[in-house]
């Protein structure tokens, strides 16, 4: 069984997500043994956070907190997609 615990990384950071991934109007956040990106969409915000060592989900909500939509996916880069072609379309 696989072993997903941030306590348990080996010192790397937890998860795909790196510094080089804050492109296209997303930014860094968290620190070096756990990053995470942020968006902001006006109205909404978006944020990518890992899930395991390898998977991130990708989440859309209001500025008060209020969860819009949330998925998990395989890559940054899917995630970054997902999350911003829902910004743009949230009816499909």
């Amino acid at each position: 069984m696989a072993d997903h615990t941030r306590a348990k990384s080996g010192g790397r950071p937890y998860g795909p997500i790196r510094p080089e991934d804050a492109t296209g109007g997303w930014e860094l956040a968290g620190c070096p043994e756990e990053w995470w990106l942020i968006r902001n969409f006006g109205e909404l915000d978006a944020r990518i956070k890992a899930t395991t060592p390898t998977t991130c989900s990708w989440w859309v909500g209001r500025s008060d907190g209020s969860l819009v939509r949330e998925a998990s996916v395989r890559s940054v880069d899917d995630a970054k997609a997902a999350a911003e072609a829902f910004v743009q379309n949230p009816n499909s």
